[in-house]
């Protein structure tokens, strides 16, 4: 469970410049993906600073945020509303979002596979899924996993984007994969190569099976 200290280094993050640049650049992204959604469930969302963010460019998108920390949830934006619960056993109703959405938050799930049955259940007929993991083969990746004390050492459940993408399949027609967010030496650079790119993106839509 994530601690008191670990949501401020969270909001440290995101407050410094690099870390608005890494957020601006996820911004772009999710919205180009998710634009023409009316309904929005944020998986994961920590302090909901980008689901907050997409909600000022798109006032009339229903945005709803979900995230397993009292902490984290607490930092969240009176714009957004948001539940505390759990991936693995959503508190809503079949086919209530168009869209769902984890930014760097399904890899912390313990159980992946409960956790996206789940968002195969409360998207609507050809709903959207949008995943964006952290790239374990990135530079970025290794320099962080490398520090004992850091979030993601001490959380990340899941390395293996391929595995998890296999799952994904079964429940959802995968539309596209990419590498996305090159960083270099603590700044952002425009790559997609897979020992830059901090991240996998993994779009796909409802299977009806």
């Amino acid at each position: 469970m994530i601690n008191k200290n670990e949501v401020e280094k969270y909001l440290k993050f995101y407050n410094s410049g690099f870390g608005k640049e890494v957020l601006n650049e996820e911004l772009e992204f999710v919205e180009s993906r998710l634009k023409d959604c009316k309904t929005v469930l944020s998986i994961g969302c920590g302090p909901a600073l980008l689901e907050a963010r997409l909600h000022q460019l798109h006032p009339e998108m229903n945005i709803t945020g979900l995230d397993i920390s009292k902490q984290m949830i607490n930092q969240v934006p009176k714009s957004i509303p948001v539940a505390c619960g759990d991936a693995q056993h959503l508190g809503f109703n079949n086919n209530s979002f168009d869209a769902v959405l984890y930014v760097t938050s399904l890899e912390f799930v313990k159980n992946y596979k409960g956790a996206l049955k789940e968002a195969h259940r409360v998207l609507g007929s050809k709903g959207k899924i949008l995943i964006l993991m952290l790239n374990p083969q990135s530079s970025y990746f290794k320099e962080e996993y490398k520090d004992r004390d850091s979030y993601i050492r001490k959380n990340i459940k899941h390395t293996n984007v391929e595995e998890i993408k296999e799952f994904i399949s079964k429940y959802f027609f995968i539309e596209n994969e990419e590498y996305f967010l090159g960083i270099k030496k603590g700044e952002i650079v425009a790559s997609k190569n897979l020992g830059l790119a901090s991240l996998y993106v993994v779009e796909g839509k409802k299977d009806a099976r």
